[in-house]
Parts: structure tokens; sequence; C-alpha cells
């Protein structure tokens, strides 16, 4: 291997910077000879004009010849009026311009940054500094070099310097405290650093691998890890156990830890069946104030109604010349007179239905109603089958013009929503964090239905609530189960309930449900592009046809099909806007999704639209409610949907669903996220896989299990 060596040069120009990561390469003009050299690497922006010093091996470009693959970089002081000039002149140091930097330099010369270190005041001599000027100028200047001399130390331990910048924002001259002594503390602190960075940083800094802190940070970061992935707690001789593997801790210090940790209240824990089950403190307040809002429901009797219900159903049944079956009547019956109602029910078993009714039933009674859903695109629905105003749960507890945030909603236990009955649908999508918000906002004497299909599969959040409150058996639950005749969508709806009840669909009896088999995976995705490209062609609309897939990888994954048919349908073409965000390239007319919530934008996770410009750094997109610009760091909210998982496209209804089931996703391919795809559809399913997939699929009843005590407490079962 190359010997490392150092060389120092000025910065003639930036060449290439990473959208997605803090990779560099510039060019500089060496001190040495006057030649220009081409530097690769990781770490903070070089600013044009800046003096620095490179630490790297040499490299040989195969295009571009002679090279250094830099390792670290540090910003020296310039040693030359000229360089001092270019220096200042660059935006370095806030307040000073190309003009202003020329003046400064003309008076101090090559004593300019001793001037500026040491003397300060001195550039008061200069016009057009005053005071305010002086103090933007000194504080910039001294912030620069703490985050040039924090930047070399993180080098020099082997940690990135990207994060300089952010360490003496949040900690000014403490920051090389926080490293060595508490740097467990950033990831609470520092947007961008979780527990794998701070514990890379801490061990780089000295840190005993085990050391109390790195072992109780590592146990929490093991907890939060799980809740991302639903769970509301975990056993407590599992939790240990994992946080052994990634810590490489023994178990017997791990539990001392954990114990400490529950003694002083950082964590909390219930026992229950035998077994110590372990929460984060906001997983722990939230399932026991689920269950206990949800048992005060329960009890809560209203006032009968003022009509009479059956009477009011066979004058609706006349008006509307619709029979309702008997489950439907009997949901309708109950809405009004239980504090707590949960109706559940399979595709075309007439739940939109009820909720109709329900709602005519409560208007005409005078009741204040709300409609509400988890997602944006399941409001929407529920909007347009009602003909009433919908909302998300976020938009309802947070409504238009209040600053709200993440944990911050205007609607809460001490101002509560002005309504009588909230009718909450797609509840199998619902977490336990947004079902304890919204429970909260509910007044003592608010009735509340939750309408949602219990066989789908559960929230992308923590929790599996419809399924626990239904297993509870604490409120009254009406099943719907006759199936009606669809105008559109019966093949769908009838291998729907075949798939739920474990038998295989029927496919290419007709247009409405077709199995295409392939032999081999990468042929998969050119024959789900060449479909989903015909679909959309025969639709006139690439909203109306989604590709569903279980995973992200391999070659029918959603990354791979993605690319694909985004290069068949919306290539590179002149005069179309393009903007790369590390491997992806969004372009105008991309059907795209937002990955996460951004309250100040009102866009929500799984949100799909189309870009419809895209300008050096910016791409807009429109969506259904509202036109959204993203600009740099912001890009990275969105990804490409032509293909989306079967998660994300929970709560959504298509024409026409494009599902791959292929042998590489075997670990994925159970019953109800088969059925969840399926139920999508309301025109159309193409599955295309091997028929061993498909009847893995339909065979495979296994879920993953989901620690929660919900369901146990509310059955008010011991728990200590």
């Amino acid at each position: 291997m190359a010997d490392m060596e150092t060389v120092q040069g000025a910065v003639e120009r930036v060449l290439f910077e990473a959208p997605d990561s803090d990779y560099i390469v510039f060019r500089i003009r060496r001190e040495d000879d006057e030649s220009l050299l081409t530097v690769t690497g990781n770490g903070p922006k070089p600013l044009v004009g800046d003096r620095i010093e490179i630490m790297g091996r040499w490299t040989q470009h195969k295009k571009y010849g002679r090279q250094m693959a830099a390792s670290a970089w540090k910003r020296l002081i310039p040693d030359t009026a000229d360089g001092i000039e270019r220096f200042l002149a660059s935006g370095a140091v806030k307040g000073i311009g190309p003009s202003l930097a020329r003046r400064i330099v003309s008076a101090f010369g090559s004593q300019t940054m001793a001037v500026l270190e040491k003397e300060p005041k001195r550039l008061l001599e200069i016009e057009g500094i005053g005071a305010k000027k002086l103090a933007v100028i000194t504080e910039s200047f001294y912030e620069e070099k703490q985050v040039n001399d924090l930047a070399l130390d993180l080098e020099t331990h082997g940690v990135s310097g990207r994060y300089a910048a952010r360490l003496v924002q949040k900690y000014g001259e403490e920051a090389l405290y926080v490293l060595t002594e508490e740097p467990y503390r950033m990831i609470a602190e520092i947007d961008g650093i979780g527990f794998k960075t701070a514990d890379q940083i801490a061990l780089a800094y000295g840190m005993d691998p085990q050391s109390p802190e790195r072992l109780a940070a590592g146990l929490t970061y093991v907890l939060q890890d799980m809740t991302q992935n639903g769970h509301v707690c975990i056993p407590d001789r599992e939790l240990v156990y994992r946080a052994s593997l990634i810590l490489r801790a023994e178990q017997l210090m791990l539990r001392d830890v954990l114990t400490e940790a529950l003694a002083m209240g950082q964590l909390c824990a219930d026992d229950y069946g035998g077994e110590t089950y372990v929460y984060t403190l906001q997983a722990y307040e939230e399932e026991r104030g689920v269950a206990e809002r949800i048992r005060e429901m329960a009890a809560y009797t209203p006032p009968k109604p003022r009509r009479h219900v059956e009477l009011f159903l066979d004058r609706w049944q006349e008006s509307c010349q619709f029979q309702l079956a008997e489950g439907q009547r009997e949901a309708v019956s109950q809405s009004l007179q239980s504090g707590m109602l949960v109706i559940t029910g399979g595709p075309g078993t007439g739940k939109t239905t009820v909720v109709q009714a329900i709602i005519r039933l409560a208007e005409q009674e005078g009741l204040r109603i709300v409609l509400c859903a988890p997602t944006g695109r399941a409001a929407k629905r529920l909007a347009e089958t009602t003909e009433r105003k919908a909302k998300t749960i976020h938009r309802l507890l947070v409504p238009e013009g209040f600053a709200g945030g993440r944990q911050v909603f205007e609607y809460n236990e001490t101002k509560q929503l002005p309504a009588d009955l909230v009718i909450v649908d797609e509840v199998s999508m619902l977490d336990m964090e947004m079902l304890y918000h919204l429970l909260q906002a509910l007044s003592p004497r608010c009735r509340c239905i939750l309408v949602g299909d219990a066989d789908q599969l559960p929230s992308v959040g923590a929790g599996a609530v419809l399924h626990d409150i239904i297993q509870s058996e604490i409120l009254p639950v009406v099943r719907l189960q006759t199936i009606f005749r669809q105008k559109e969508g019966g093949r769908i709806v009838t291998n729907a309930h075949l798939i739920n009840g474990g038998r295989l669909p029927v496919v290419n009896e007709d247009e409405e449900f077709r199995f295409v088999e392939i032999e081999r995976e990468e042929q998969g995705a050119d024959v789900i592009c060449r479909l989903y490209a015909a679909e959309t062609a025969e639709a006139g609309d690439k909203f109306a046809v989604q590709v569903l897939s279980p995973m992200y990888k391999n070659p029918c994954g959603v990354d791979n099909l993605n690319a694909v048919i985004q290069s068949a349908v919306n290539g590179p073409q002149k005069g179309k806007g393009e903007h790369k965000a590390g491997k992806v390239t969004f372009r105008t007319g991309d059907k795209v999704m937002q990955k996460q919530n951004n309250y100040d934008k009102g866009v929500f996770n799984g949100d799909i639209g189309e870009i419809f410009a895209v300008q050096d750094d910016i791409v807009y997109v429109r969506y259904p409610e509202q036109d959204i610009k993203y600009e740099g760091q912001e890009i990275d909210e969105i990804t490409l949907a032509y293909a989306i998982t079967v998660h994300k496209s929970q709560g959504s209804e298509y024409h026409t669903v494009i599902m791959t089931l292929v042998n590489s996703h075997g670990i994925m391919l159970q019953r109800n996220l088969l059925y969840t795809a399926v139920t999508r559809a309301k025109g159309k399913v193409i599955l295309v896989g091997t028929k061993a997939a498909l009847r893995t699929a339909v065979q495979n009843v296994r879920t993953s299990r989901r620690f929660t005590l919900l369901a146990q407490r509310l059955r008010e079962e011991e728990i200590c």
C-alpha cells in the first residue's frame, strides 16, 4: 500500500459533490510546484481560495491520470496577501465580500489573519465596518476556526469531519468535551447522528467498550429499533440477548445496566405471564393511555337515539333501494348506543354502506360528526364514498395554520375536538402512537367507531391495535361477512376471500384476475414493465395502475422495478429536467412518493404525486391537494413510485394492481400480505411470478409476532 503523503495548496475549483454523502472532488494549485492536482475524498467542502493541507495517497485514474485520494484535509491560514484576499472573498467569513476583502487586505497585508484572530477591533479602521459588522465578522471567523479545528480532530480520530459544523453549532466550545465524555448525548441532540455514529465516535475517542454509558445507550438503541419494526415493548431476555450481539458485551453486565436504567426511570417495564417487558418512556405512556381511554369509552353509555333506529333503517333502505344484511343493520343499531364500536369485514362486505347509514342517522340526531383515516389517500377515499369532509388524523389534530410538530397537537387532553361522533376508517393501519393522540383529543361523551379489515397487514408503526382491541373482547365488535355482488371487481372480491380462507385464487378465466407465470426473476422485471406500460396506456392515467412488491431488493424488488419502468416510460429526453440524487435520477413526469411526514409542507408518508418541473437543485411535485417544492436535502424525502411495497399501498385503491410473487421474496410471502395487495385493486389484478411463490403466499399464515400488552391491559389482566 502506498505511503501517506501531505500536500499543501489553494483550492481552485470544486469539480463534484455527491448529493447523498460528503464525497467530493476538487482541484488545488500546489504550493511546491504550482501544478494543478485533483483531490478525491470524504469531508467538509472546501471553499474556492482556501489554503488547505491534504493527507492522502496517490492513485492513478484511467481517464484523469494521477490524483490524490485524501483521508483528511484541514484549512490553513493563508500566508500571502493574495491567498488571504481569495479566502475572505470566498464567503468563508460572514459579512465580508470581495470588495471589503480587498480593502481589508490592502490595509493589513499578510498580517490580516493575525489581526482577525488577535486584534479584531482594528477592523474598525476599515471604511464600511462598524460595530455591528465587526460583531458579525468576529463571530463568523471564530466559528469557522472552531469548525475547522474540530473537523481535523475528528478526522485524526478516524471520524468524518462533516459532523463538525453541527457539533460546534450545538455545543460551541463544549464540543470536544461532549465527544470525549458524553458522546451518546448526540443521539438525541444532533440531527443525523444515531447510535451507530455516536458509538463510532465514542470508541474512537477512547470510550471503554464495556462502560455502563455505552451499554445503556446500546440497550436503548435496540429497544427503539424494535419499536420501529412494530413492537411496542420487548421481553427483557430478548432485549439483553440482541444488545449483547450488537455490543459484543456479556449478558450479565447488560442485565445489570438494564436494572439500573429501570431504577433511574430511563426505561419502563411491566411483568406479565412470567416475562418482564421493557418499554421506552413514550411507548409505555401511550400503551397505558390507550388502554385507559378505551376502557373509559367502553363503560360510557350514550343517550338513546331520539329516532327509532329500526324504523330509520327501513326508510333508509327504501330511499336507497338497497337491502341491508343482518350484520349491517346490527352495526348501525350499535353505532350510537356504544361509547366505542368496532366494525370489521373484508372487501365487498358493505363497510362503506354501513358508514353511510351511520352518518345519515347521526346527522338526523344532530350529532357533530368527524371522519378521519390514518393516511391522506385513505381519508380521500372516505370523503369520496361518504360525500363528506374527511381528514387524516394528523391534520385533524393539527389543523391548517397551527404550528404543530410530531409530538405537538392543537387538540389534546386539555383542548378536545368539538365532536360527538368520530368515525375512523382503515384502522388496520393505525399505530399505537396515533391512536393515543386521537383518543386523548376525544371528550368523555364522544362516541368513536373504528372501521377496518382485521385480516390486512398491521400498521407500519408500532402496535397491532385493531387486532388487540378485537382480541380483548372489551368492545362490541360487528363482523360483516355477507359478500355483496360487485358491479366491478367481483372476481377480485371472491378471490380475496378465497386467499383469506387459505385457497388459491381463480385466475385467467377473465381479464379481471390474471396470473402471468415467469421462469426467471430477471424476466419478471421486463414482463412487469411491459404490463405497466400497456395498462397505463389503456387507462390513460399513470395513477390508476400500481406495481406492488413485497420487498425492495432483488430483480423483482421495488428498487429495480422502479429503475426498469422509469427507463421504459420516462427515459432521458432533450429539454426534460433532471436531478440526480444518489442512485436515482428524478425527471419531469416521474411518479414519486413522499417517504416521511413533513408537517411544514403538509405532505405525509405514502402520498403519491408527479414531478412537473425540475430546475437545478429544485424538484416540483404535484400532489392531488397541492404543489410542493423540494430543494437541496429535502429531495431525499421523495422516491420513485412506479413500484412500491405492499405496506406502502395500505389505505390506497387503484384500478389495476400488478403484483410480483417470486421465490427470492419468500421471507415476506404471507397470506395477509397477498390479501392486502389484492384488495388494493378495484378493477383488475395481475399477478406476475411463480406458482410456487403464489402457493407459499396463500399457505403461509405465519405473521411476525408484535410484542404489546394492549389486549391484556384492556382485559385488566394482572400486569405489574
